[in-house]
């Protein structure tokens, strides 16, 4: 099969990729189990919205198969890639540039984003990473040294126990009558199955009532009778036990400041216990004068700390200015610092100070392992009582108010999620993966590929100006464009900022703001929409000038209200490109918490040519009409295959259709990825569409 190229007119022999040719439903199988069992390689620190690696290597290996060529041998051996330089100008959390590099690629990455950029840069380093459990041995006996003391307690009975979580609840004054309450979110705290037992806060004073698993009342030694599904609050507004009145925990924040919490219940292990320990070992209960003074002693130990070195914590200043999301400033707070206790500060600074120490080589490891695990040790972090285990931070990818946080103890190892030496661990089952290099297969759960260890250049800057990249150097563009109504990362990766400007791992240009370049404004404003066109017009107009006249941009993209894809498709015509070929590929990720009905499982993929730029770019009912056909095409195809497609997946390729189709046809090109559906079911579509975009 041959192709013309748009630029030239000569004849070359035509990539799967331009015929649109992808083993899809092979991908999608593959896909969908490694959204199950995440790649370790990409685990070493929280990142948001990473693509499947299947589908960069997929993509990747379709640009590199021809015509005729066997499309898994070239995804399983790699070969033939040692000459490309592949471009992400959005790197994000690094996937298209860790999968283009270990196919032997000179993989070249940039983001405005300066963590995402540090963690891209980390990843790429992972085959030379040492091995790191001699280090952390020494440096927990180091740190557990000052502070392993603060985290043991004691059974009602005086038995030496240890501190797995910590409880905390929100306490509030009732704007009405005075009166202060616990606002519990649940009075259960926690539930067994195995075992048909339950923990009740007390709705009067808070105690915790171990109950039979399937009592609707409790009754506390306070006399108090409490129904365990009942609350203190109700849609996120505090309810005061005694006049009834309901305010919301946001105001009651504006109104008295930052939340204030106290601490009111534990859960111990065995002392000393090394082993994993079975849930009916774990004990459930109120904390006592030992737990409440042991934490008053932490804080003491931290007031000497810092009265000694007054910056052992950095400077963490929460951005006021260009936030999408203002709750943390509502709530009171105004620097990252205060989304830690005391006890949880003191660890932090011990800790650091004692991976300054290491040796160069090991310290950046150790570095990304604490950053990452901040987001299991802060005051933000919920319970999920019938698992009886920690939700972190960002689980949600948003800064959750929680009213009632859980403390982990950030030293056990075998117990416990988002700990410190888990953290490690992590790190360093990332680094074997990397060299292990293996990938999910249809046909065995792991398979093993051939590896090879290409060139990376990763920095943070914005891609509307890469001068480090010489003109028509570029063979190939893969990435993953922001979306118009994207989640504001910015805002979410700002948390990790401090800690990592504190290690070196990234400089101190953004501590204080949000990276200048981000594509979209902060708000829903009248011209967001053209701001988000000019500027990716701009990075697009960039990157035409950098690839080479074969080369191609390749790129995944979903949208269900047809502003994104229209954008989409004018900064595509500004910039000079031609779609050659669309498709999708399964990217669901296996996070279902942000999932709706109509959510999108699909990822649209669109491969362009550079060609010239068309202006006045419109579209048409008969493009709206090819789109749908085009959709439907693919949801008979797939269901055919007994893969899920839904109404969401459907919407997202003909809002897609619709514009490149259109593109193609005012360039007068051969779009590839058009299989008409005869049935008449545009009207069912466009309904549906409709719907969707309200």
């Amino acid at each position: 099969m041959y192709g013309e190229d748009p630029m030239t007119g000569a004849l070359t022999k035509t990539s799967l990729l331009d015929a649109c040719a992808l083993p899809v439903e092979q991908l999608a199988r593959i896909a969908m189990k490694e959204g199950v069992r995440p790649r370790a390689e990409y685990q070493a620190h929280k990142w948001f919205a990473r693509r499947l690696a299947v589908t960069a290597r997929g993509l990747l290996a379709g640009f590199g198969t021809r015509a005729g060529e066997d499309f898994w041998k070239t995804f399983y051996s790699g070969t033939g890639f040692e000459d490309l330089r592949v471009l992400d100008p959005f790197c994000g959390g690094g996937v298209m540039l860790l999968e283009a590099q270990r196919l032997g690629a000179h993989a070249i990455g940039f983001d405005v984003e300066p963590v995402a950029a540090a963690i891209s840069a980390f990843q790429a380093e992972l085959g030379t990473l040492p091995d790191l459990s001699d280090a952390l041995k020494k440096l927990e006996l180091n740190v557990l040294d000052e502070v392993g003391k603060y985290y043991l307690t004691q059974s009602e009975d005086g038995v030496d126990e240890t501190l797995l979580h910590a409880f905390w609840v929100q306490t509030v004054s009732c704007g009405e009558c005075g009166t202060e309450f616990d606002a519990h979110p649940r009075f259960r705290l926690a539930r067994t199955e195995a075992t048909k037992r339950q923990w009740v806060a007390c709705s009067s004073c808070s105690r915790l009532i171990e109950a039979d698993g399937d009592a609707d009342q409790v009754t506390c030694s306070c006399g108090a009778v409490t129904d365990p599904s009942g609350a203190h609050q109700r849609y996120g507004a505090a309810v005061c036990p005694a006049c009834g009145h309901s305010e919301p925990l946001i105001d009651i924040a504006r109104r008295e400041g930052k939340p204030n919490f106290r601490l009111f219940a534990v859960e111990s292990l065995p002392s000393n216990d090394e082993r994993v320990t079975p849930m009916a070992e774990r004990s459930l209960r109120t904390a006592t004068a030992y737990d409440l003074n042991l934490f008053k002693k932490a804080e003491a130990a931290l007031a000497s700390r810092l009265a000694a070195k007054a910056d052992a914590l950095p400077r963490s200043p929460i951005p006021k200015s260009e936030r999408a999301d203002d709750r943390l400033l509502s709530y009171g707070y105004v620097d990252y610092t205060e989304l830690f206790n005391a006890r949880q500060k003191l660890h932090l600074v011990a800790l650091s100070e004692e991976i300054d120490a290491l040796p160069r080589d090991i310290r950046g490891a150790f570095s990304v392992a604490f950053s990452d695990h901040l987001k299991t040790n802060n005051m933000m972090c919920a319970y999920a009582g019938d698992w009886r285990r920690l939700t972190p931070l960002f689980s949600i990818r948003a800064y959750r108010h929680i009213s009632r946080p859980v403390e982990l103890n950030p030293w056990l190892n075998r117990n416990g999620r988002g700990t410190f030496p888990n953290a490690v661990r992590s790190v360093q089952r990332a680094g074997a993966a990397f060299r292990e290099h293996r990938v999910a297969s249809s046909v065995l759960y792991d398979e093993p590929i051939a590896y090879h260890t290409g060139r990376s250049e990763i920095a943070c800057r914005d891609s509307k100006s890469m001068p480090a990249v010489d003109d028509g150097s570029i063979d190939l563009v893969l990435t993953d464009p922001p979306y118009l109504d994207y989640i504001a990362y910015s805002e979410l990766g700002h948390f990790f900022a401090p800690w990592m400007h504190r290690f070196g791992l990234i400089d101190g240009n953004s501590i204080d703001r949000f990276p200048s370049g981000q594509l979209a404004a902060p708000a829903n404003t009248k011209d967001r929409a053209e701001r988000f066109v000019r500027h990716l017009g701009q990075i697009f107009e960039e990157l035409r000038r950098k690839m080479k006249p074969d080369g191609r941009f390749v790129f995944t993209y979903q949208n269900l209200d047809g502003r994104g894809w229209k954008a989409i498709g004018t900064a595509l015509a500004r910039a000079g490109f031609q779609p050659v070929s669309v498709f999708p590929l399964y990217g669901e990720n296996g996070s279902r918490l942000h999932k709706r009905d109509n959510s999108i499982s699909w990822d649209c993929v669109v491969v362009c040519a550079k060609a010239d730029p068309v202006r006045n770019f419109r579209t048409t009912k008969g493009d709206r009409s090819q789109g749908a056909s085009f959709a439907l095409s693919w949801k008979k195809r797939l269901e055919d295959a007994e893969l899920p497609f839904g109404a969401g997946d459907v919407v997202n390729l003909t809002l897609a259709g619709e514009i490149l189709f259109a593109l193609s046809r005012r360039q007068r090109g051969n779009l590839q990825g058009c299989v008409v559906h005869e049935e008449d079911g545009f009207g069912s579509v466009l309904a549906c569409g409709a719907s969707l975009a309200k």
